[in-house]
């Protein structure tokens, strides 16, 4: 979880000098700063090219006037957040174009944004602070506002192009006022982004990915990591036929590859069952593999969001290499036909295009949990041998046979429970109303076939979880399941970082309890790092 102070959204404040107020209460005037160094002030963070001279539409309330009296949205949010590339040289070279584009700027945001049942809660600068109660709909304002900038007819020599970012998380309000970390963290990624951009978090991308407009698509740009937050994320583009598509990396650098700690991308096997309905065991098969090699310390994964975003796609495994930013792949495929399997995997070293390990199982469904392990610790060796030049003798292999083990905790015993499980997650993560249900109809059936699972009532708590977020079951009720299937989960196994990722969420999105959701975020890393 990233180390985000709690800032309320009152202390984005207007920079520069002083200017004079029109009637409605706008304060208008130049730039006085370069795009690097004005904009708002949120906790110490300037968002880059946002006006110098700010705005609000009521500075005493913070909200505009027609919001006043209509409550913004609670609990778990999507903020949008918006402002103008280059407007401090707009500013400063086409004065009065400026005023009239900015004008008109800010009619086609406000008209988008309350539209799709946004709520405009501040303004400074040319830059806006909106609200959302889903993901979806953030998304819908933000690509019709996009596509209304784009087709508008500018001022000549004082053409818009805005920039946006979209989050999602648990913000309190107090006294008109939103407060929490998820403002830090759309504030950084607005500042990644260039004109015409619109960027969505991981987090955010999760919960729309399924819903999304026609034509539209969520254009993974890799793993970043932004200014002050501690943990990486895989970042998405909003793309649409009418939109810009290309535009210049991201103003963040991804991190240099350490040659002296492995790394490695676990990307979808493929299903190469007749049955398409074994898709799941596929798909789930290569996660297990990436939540085991998580565990694995002085090993770095890339995250399942980011290598799944991968999956039916044709691209080159040295172009996915590089925007995973790891230094080797683990690739595979798998057959099943009844009680039997057949699972191949290769791993794949990027910079000589040649493998490190490859195998071919062909074994029961009963020897699904050994043939995991294999393969698990068949990678972890070969990675040290290959990267690191440790010698494989009989004191490395049993280190490493002991992690492996160490990091398959949890999983239970039960051949069919594990299927199942396999199923409710891979149906959870459609992150859709139908989905989500028929994931936690599969997590029950598991647990009815072994109680003692703690993976499952830590995945029946994650789904209870996205179920009450997503208003698909009373907030107090699917939370209070939530927690009791998070707390049979820690009950069962205190070290399963999944149970502890499980209670950080309950943490963040109901209790808003801080301090609780960042202890139990922190015990998740230091058990899966």
């Amino acid at each position: 979880m990233a180390n985000a102070p709690s800032t309320a959204v009152s202390d984005l404040a207007p920079m520069g000098k002083a200017s004079r107020r029109n009637a409605r209460g706008t304060l208008h005037g130049p730039h006085v700063k370069g795009d690097e160094a004005v904009g708002l002030r949120y906790d110490g963070i300037r968002h880059p090219g946002s006006g110098a001279i700010g705005r609000t539409d009521d500075i005493k309330s913070g909200m505009p006037s027609e919001h006043r009296f209509n409550p913004l949205p609670s609990g778990t949010v999507t903020f949008l957040f918006t402002d103008i590339e280059g407007s401090t040289r707009l500013w400063a070279t086409q004065h009065d174009a400026m005023r009239a584009s900015l004008a008109r700027h800010d009619v086609l945001l406000r008209e988008c944004i309350e539209a799709h049942g946004g709520h405009v809660f501040k303004t400074a600068g040319d830059a806006f602070c909106a609200s959302f109660a889903t993901a979806t709909s953030a998304v819908e304002a933000a690509l019709a506002a996009q596509r209304a900038l784009r087709s508008e007819r500018w001022p000549e020599g004082a053409a818009i192009r805005t920039r946006m970012a979209l989050h999602t998380g648990a913000a309190e309000i107090r006294d008109g006022d939103y407060f929490g970390p998820p403002l830090n963290h759309v504030a950084r990624l607005l500042a990644v982004g260039h004109g015409g951009q619109t960027l969505v978090s991981e987090l955010t991308h999760d919960l729309c990915r399924d819903r999304l407009p026609a034509d539209t698509m969520l254009r993974s740009l890799g793993e970043h990591t932004l200014k002050d937050l501690a943990r990486r994320e895989t970042v998405f583009q909003l793309c649409h036929p009418d939109l810009q598509q290309a535009f210049p990396p991201l103003k963040t650098l991804l991190a240099s590859i350490d040659e002296n700690v492995p790394s490695i991308a676990v990307l979808p096997f493929v299903n190469m069952s007749r049955d398409d309905e074994n898709e799941y065991f596929a798909d789930g098969l290569a996660e297990e593999l990436l939540n085991v090699l998580s565990k694995i310390r002085s090993l770095r994964v890339a995250s399942r969001t980011s290598a799944f975003s991968f999956k039916g796609k044709d691209v080159d495994i040295p172009t996915i290499a590089q925007k995973l930013n790891v230094a080797t792949i683990l690739e595979g495929s798998v057959r099943k036909a009844g009680k039997r399997v057949r699972i191949t995997a290769q791993l794949i070293q990027v910079a000589t295009d040649s493998d490190l390990w490859s195998e071919i199982y062909d074994r029961e469904l009963e020897d699904i949990f050994a043939v995991q392990e294999d393969i698990a610790q068949s990678v972890v060796k070969e990675l040290r041998a290959a990267l690191l030049g440790e010698k494989p003798d009989a004191s490395a292999r049993a280190a490493v046979n002991a992690e492996v083990r160490a990091a398959t905790k949890g999983r239970g015993e039960n051949v069919e429970a594990y299927r199942l499980y396999l199923q409710g997650r891979f149906f959870e993560d459609r992150s859709t109303r139908e989905g989500i249900e028929k994931g936690i109809e599969y997590y029950r059936q598991a647990l009815e076939l072994d109680p003692q699972y703690a993976l499952a009532w830590a995945g029946l708590a994650r789904a209870y979880s996205d179920q009450a977020g997503s208003s698909w079951l009373p907030i107090g009720e699917g939370f209070g399941k939530a927690r009791e299937a998070a707390q049979r989960a820690l009950r069962l196994d205190p070290d399963l970082a999944e149970a502890h990722a499980a209670m950080g969420e309950i943490c963040t999105l109901h209790d808003w309890d801080w301090k609780g959701a960042d202890q139990s975020f922190k015990r998740a890393l230091e058990l899966a790092p």
